[in-house]
């Protein structure tokens, strides 16, 4: 019969066996998958919705009317100091690496402070990130029911009425959606612009 001793060092032995092959195996998984379609959502069904808004060329923007079948939809404002200036960039080189490849999407940029994003504001902000993008406004109740609608977070930090150098605290996902708004896939802030653009060419 085995020792107390040989039978623990079996049981050691057998235990780093299957965390080993266990560890291989994740890896094994994520190089095979990496390179394939999952074009499932992490989103709960029914998330997201239809947009008709104002662009910066103060024309009414539907979602439903473009001619790109998907678009690439962010939520922040244009007086936002660091975070949305550096999504946005990311997301037009997105863009540019979309219409390498001669597949066609929308650049959005939907504000969440309409109080100072005027559209003369946004045409300025919208040509400084990129000469496709689509900035949009609308009412305060327009603004709050599409944040509503894809569950994004959005609060002012303003203290008073007089105060206009307020921050505003905000989600930073990216949404890629179809024409009806439907949220297909969505990226954070963390990604890069190779495997966003990889990951849309899975809808084409």
């Amino acid at each position: 019969m085995l020792s107390h001793n040989h039978k623990f060092f079996y049981i050691l032995l057998l235990s780093g066996i299957v965390i080993i092959f266990s560890f291989s195996y994740n890896i094994y998984t994520h190089i095979s998958e990496s390179g394939t379609c999952n074009k499932s959502t992490n989103f709960v069904d029914g998330l997201g919705g239809p947009i008709d808004l104002i662009d910066q060329n103060e024309n009414a923007f539907s979602l439903e009317k473009q001619n790109a079948s998907l678009s690439l939809l962010y939520f922040g404002y244009s007086f936002c100091p660091d975070i949305c200036p550096y999504d946005l960039e990311r997301n037009a080189y997105v863009k540019d690496i979309m219409d390498e490849e001669q597949l066609d999407i929308n650049l959005v940029f939907i504000t969440l402070d309409p109080s100072r994003d005027t559209t003369e504001r946004l045409k300025d902000f919208s040509e400084y990130i990129h000469s496709s993008m689509i900035a949009l406004t609308g009412s305060n109740d327009q603004i709050e029911g599409l944040k509503k609608a894809y569950g994004v977070f959005g609060k002012s930090n303003k203290v008073d009425y007089e105060d206009q150098s307020y921050l505003v605290d905000h989600s930073t996902f990216s949404y890629l959606v179809n024409k009806d708004g439907e949220v297909l896939s969505y990226f954070n802030r963390r990604e890069s612009p190779e495997k966003i653009s990889e990951k849309i060419k899975c809808f084409y």
